[in-house]
């Protein structure tokens, strides 16, 4: 049982940090844009995200996932398992550079809103290919 809700939990956690970054690029950013407001509204719905999605979200998907390792497959860190720990790397920090550098530095700059567009839709494409590296890994590729 505890095997299962360890897997539960890491899947919950990747859902709730790629699923967040789809509804705030798809849903939340266009009609943010349309605000008088935009810049203090996107600094407080960054610096929120941030918190759940970036430090407390990564953080718990990294623990799951080495969990996940021993849990589910012995403890064999197989060729795929590498690939997504340093994809992982990767995320963590374009993560960090994009909330703790661009984010912060969006107000008030149109390259740097630019500079974090690009880092925020790079890194949810890195959180869907890490989505995709986990069911390949659990599938037993």
């Amino acid at each position: 049982m505890f095997t299962e809700i360890v897997l539960l939990l890491h899947v919950l956690l990747a859902s709730f940090w790629v699923g967040g970054m789809l509804f705030l690029s798809i849903v939340l950013a266009p009609f943010i844009r349309k605000l008088p407001i935009k810049d203090e509204a996107f600094q407080e719905v960054g610096r929120r995200f941030s918190f759940y999605g970036t430090f407390i979200t990564l953080l718990l998907l990294f623990l799951t996932g080495i969990g996940n390792v021993f849990l589910l497959h012995g403890g064999n860190f197989s060729k795929s398992v590498w690939e997504k720990l340093g994809l992982f790397a990767v995320i963590v920090v374009v993560s960090l550079v994009h909330d703790l550098w661009a984010g912060k530095k969006a107000v008030g700059s149109k390259r740097m809103r630019a500079v974090a567009r690009l880092l925020g839709v790079f890194n949810l494409l890195l959180g869907v290919l890490a989505f995709y590296m986990g069911v390949k890994i659990r599938m037993g590729f």
